[in-house]
């Protein structure tokens, strides 16, 4: 179920012209890194990559195959099991909001690194540039799905299957 909302997530797009398209994926990873371990988390998301990489039409726009997670944006599909582990691995390890807020931060972070560091590994942008395309339009965004008034229900979520 939690890699339906994964793949739901990524039909939820608002395209731009040369640039990383901007999706609910982030917000998916959220709710799978808060409700599940760290390793369940972790194997949710290989698993939604392994379905990508075989061609089932599970990433944006319902599309599939290796090229996207070898093309210029495939450095933030890459980097969603890391978010989702490190994400998962703070929410369990600390059972303290602030500290769940700092988890999403730094799991998000961990995916900008990754994203923009692939994204110019492929395309020999300049860093600004990069910058511009690939983290700045998402940064207020993401940080809209952190706030705690925004997400409240997965702390009561994750305290029911505990």
């Amino acid at each position: 179920m939690a890699i339906a909302l994964l793949v739901i997530g990524a039909q939820i797009v608002i395209s731009f012209p040369g640039m990383v398209p901007i999706s609910l994926q982030t917000l998916a990873i959220y709710v799978i890194a808060m409700t599940f371990n760290k390793n369940q988390a972790l194997m949710m998301t290989l698993v939604y990559l392994f379905m990508g990489a075989i061609g089932l039409p599970v990433f944006a726009n319902f599309t599939g195959g290796i090229d996207h997670l070898i093309g210029p944006n495939g450095g933030f599909l890459l980097a969603f099991p890391i978010m989702a582990y490190v994400i998962s691995w703070f929410v369990h390890n600390y059972d303290h909001k602030l500290r769940n807020l700092v988890g999403m931060i730094v799991g998000t972070d961990i995916s900008y690194s990754v994203g923009c560091g692939y994204f110019m590994y492929l395309t020999k942008p300049s860093f600004n540039n990069s910058f511009l395309v690939c983290v700045l339009p998402f940064l207020v965004g993401d940080a809209l799905t952190r706030r705690e008034q925004e997400i409240p229900h997965l702390y009561r979520w994750r305290d029911e299957l505990r």
